[in-house]
């Protein structure tokens, strides 16, 4: 079928402007605004003709009672027109247009291609997004990216509104936890479950700080970012210090107004926001892929704790300790403090070493490397025997842990 064949079928439909007319047979013309085509097309007999017409450059009609846009590609203008208000209001170095139309456009636009071949065709939304997107490089100077864009555009003509679906930016950095009673994560008031009550001082939180928290305020300054999420490489207890060489961490930044960010600065202001509570270092960019990497990570890890016995103890429950748990498994059901939030099973760990050190006759200093996911404190009591052997089985003593430290995290191996 040509394109006076095709021309006759289109406007036997009904009322049609020009872009959509030359859309049914734009792929014959390559390089031509489907504009030129149909205002070429709808007055020519030939394709002599129509290619005449095409150098002579016509203007094209959009006429408001199109049968297939319905007046939609007249608001086109005044849409890239908020889409490029919409694109200085934020950063970014590349993006995507995508557009979201009525149903009964797309609908049409089919309905006409059981009739005439397709193969020539450009659907409405492609060539909305095909011209808006060389405007908006034109406009800004930025490029656009089909495989990872740093912001998509979406010219939502069912609402009149233009969307952004911007990408997260992320952060990767360690931490040292310098206080006891801060969880790493934000913690829901168990009270008013994160609404804001008198119990929380209407913070929403169980705790006031967190260290996502402290780090979270100086990033969402910093970004402009709609919100933060936080991803660490495993967690200690709240009443743990994270010491030594730190615990890794990304932290991201959910649609992110401002993405030329000065990794430094940010460092040196989350410190500043930490008053002590922790500190961070080792900041740089970090991405979506390092996120799963992160999350994956296995590490051993050395801790030490300060264990109170209600019997006396000597050194040779030391000595006994060094010499049952080194390379020893363990099985450890999940505990008692954390069964009401996690799944109830039994799982085998390795306990890699252990030095112990009397301090006084009532209590003791264990140093201990232990495989990633082992829990420390019920190796210590034994979690009521679901955790077995433990420090009390071994020794025979009722032990109550003290004082937690993680003092080191291994180079990671990824899983």
């Amino acid at each position: 079928m040509n394109s006076i064949e095709i021309k006759e079928k289109v406007l036997n439909k009904g009322e049609i402007c020009d872009p959509c007319l030359g859309r049914q047979v734009t792929l014959k013309y390559q390089g031509i605004s489907n504009g030129t085509i149909g205002a070429a097309l709808r007055n020519s007999e030939s394709e002599e003709e129509i290619n005449k017409r095409i150098e002579e450059k016509p203007s094209p009609e959009i006429k408001e009672n199109c049968f297939i846009c319905q007046g939609l590609l007249s608001k086109l203008s005044e849409m890239q027109s908020k889409l490029f208000e919409e694109a200085e209001k934020i950063e970014f170095e590349n993006f995507l247009i995508g557009t979201k139309i009525p149903g009964e456009i797309a609908e049409k636009e089919e309905l006409i291609w059981t009739e005439i071949p397709p193969e020539n065709t450009e659907p409405i939304k492609r060539q909305i997004n095909r011209e808006t997107g060389k405007k908006l490089e034109a406009k800004t100077g930025k490029k656009t990216e089909f495989e990872d864009p740093e912001v998509t555009f979406i010219l939502n003509f069912e609402e009149d509104k233009i969307e952004k679906q911007i990408k997260s930016i992320y952060f990767y950095g360690k931490y040292n936890k310098l206080e006891r009673g801060i969880p790493q994560t934000k913690w829901p008031c168990s009270e008013c479950k994160g609404k804001g009550c008198e119990e929380c001082n209407g913070t929403g939180q169980q705790f006031p700080y967190t260290v996502e928290g402290i780090t979270a305020k100086p990033l969402l300054e910093e970004t402009k970012a709609e919100e933060s999420k936080f991803h660490g490489q495993g967690r200690e207890d709240r009443d743990a210090l994270m010491i030594g060489n730190g615990r890794p961490f990304i932290i991201e930044a959910v649609n992110p107004i401002k993405r030329n960010i000065n990794v430094k600065k940010l460092q040196e202001k989350i410190n500043k926001n930490a008053e002590g509570k922790i500190k961070v270092k080792d900041m740089r960019y970090s991405d979506k892929e390092e996120v799963v990497s992160l999350k994956s990570r296995r590490s051993d890890k050395i801790y030490e704790i300060w264990v109170k016995s209600r019997a006396e103890i000597n050194e040779e429950d030391m000595k006994k300790l060094e010499e049952v748990f080194t390379e020893k498994e363990i099985e450890q059901r999940t505990p008692t403090r954390v069964n009401h939030r996690r799944t109830d099973k039994i799982r085998k760990r390795e306990v890699i070493k252990v030095k112990a050190e009397k301090i006084d006759k009532n209590m003791f200093k264990a140093r201990i490397k232990a495989e990633a996911g082992t829990y420390i404190k019920e190796l210590v009591s034994g979690d009521y025997g679901r955790t077995r052997p433990s420090f009390a089985e071994i020794i025979k003593n009722k032990l109550t842990p003290d004082k937690l430290n993680v003092v080191n995290i291994d180079e990671p191996s990824d899983n």
